[in-house]
């Protein structure tokens, strides 16, 4: 068991530690990307990609990533001895699948080996504006945030509604940071609106302020709450 425990704090120190260095830079007066880009020793098409641009325009106060995201490859899974009368096996690991292209998440209980690096990173974001169907550093809308913060993360996901995420995902109870925060008739019928649940009763999400950590108890997010939600493997 102490074994276990240990392989699991050094997994999580790991993914925090390459979640800093997914480093934001915050374009100053007289700025271009061809000078971020010699700034921070990388490429332009570098800072394209990273901050999904199709543009070479910026403009003042917008971040900019500047540093390669960090993806989480693996997450390795011990398996405790199991014992008999006459005989003991060897503890066993259990790589958990790897982030591939797929049509749909593939976060499941290993899964939450990815939030550290989905929440440290969705906080650099605070204050980013809100754009409608917005998926990139120059704006987001709420499900174009959970696009682009869990491909940065590493898990490679279509673009949908957040309508369309909700029934990507299943519901659950006892929530921990990370996982999808779900609401309802805010600006149209039935689904409308989603967020990462940060724990403390608090979410983060692309609001029309732009992306900003709330409470819970909002009044408003109060009466619109639907549940919980966490991707599941398919």
């Amino acid at each position: 068991m102490r074994k276990k425990v240990l392989i699991i704090a050094f997994m999580l120190f790991f993914i925090t530690e390459n979640a800093s260095a997914s480093t934001l830079y915050e374009v100053k007066k007289g700025d271009s990307l061809t000078k971020v880009a010699k700034l921070h020793k990388v490429t332009v098409a570098d800072l394209r990609t990273w901050n999904k641009l199709t543009k070479d325009n910026i403009y003042i106060k917008q971040k900019l990533v500047v540093q390669k995201p960090a993806t989480v490859k693996s997450v390795t899974k011990v398996v405790p001895a199991k014992t008999t009368p006459v005989a003991t096996k060897p503890v066993q690991t259990v790589a958990a699948p790897v982030a591939t292209p797929v049509t749909a998440p593939i976060i499941s209980g290993e899964g939450h080996a990815y939030y550290p690096l989905i929440i440290d990173f969705a906080k650099r974001l605070e204050g980013i504006p809100y754009l409608y169907a917005g998926n990139t550093m120059a704006g987001f809308d709420c499900s174009g945030f959970i696009y682009f913060l869990h491909n940065q993360a590493g898990v490679k996901m279509e673009r949908k509604s957040s309508e369309s995420y909700y029934l990507d995902s299943v519901v659950v109870t006892n929530p921990v940071p990370g996982d999808l925060v779900f609401f309802q008739n805010t600006y149209k019928e039935g689904i409308s609106h989603m967020g990462i649940f940060l724990g403390d009763n608090q979410f983060i999400h692309a609001g029309s302020k732009g992306v900003e950590i709330t409470k819970l108890d909002n009044v408003y997010w109060n009466e619109h709450f639907v549940s919980f939600n966490r991707f599941v493997q398919k």
